[in-house]
């Protein structure tokens, strides 16, 4: 499914797209094979996971939220050792804690 032009960008783009009409499990499942095929996929998509999980765009978050989930049941090991970390976890937190919101953002951009 994982087409080797594809980033895990561009997957992660169309399976949280806010004008899907529902979820997209064809990008979906793909988001997830292109983690496992790529060498830092889990550390790539845990950063783009935790960004489309906390946009504005309930939708969007929502699709994240799933794509997560897919990826927990799909992903393996390196996935769960990535999202198990303090700094995945605590960016998650941000998004049901406006006291944590105002702490360091994920990275330096």
């Amino acid at each position: 499914m994982a087409d080797d032009g594809e980033s895990l960008e561009s997957w992660l783009n169309r399976a949280t797209n806010p004008s899907n009409r529902q979820e997209d499990w064809e990008y979906i499942m793909g988001f997830c094979d292109q983690v496992n095929k790529e060498l830092e996929g889990p550390q790539i998509s845990a950063k783009l996971l935790v960004h489309k999980i906390q946009s504005p765009q309930e939708w969007e978050a929502l699709q994240s939220l799933t794509v997560l989930e897919a990826c927990m049941k799909n992903c393996g090991r390196r996935f769960h050792n990535e999202v198990g970390k303090f700094r995945f976890l605590n960016e998650l937190v941000k998004v049901i804690s406006p006291k944590v919101r105002s702490s360091k953002p994920w990275s330096k951009r």
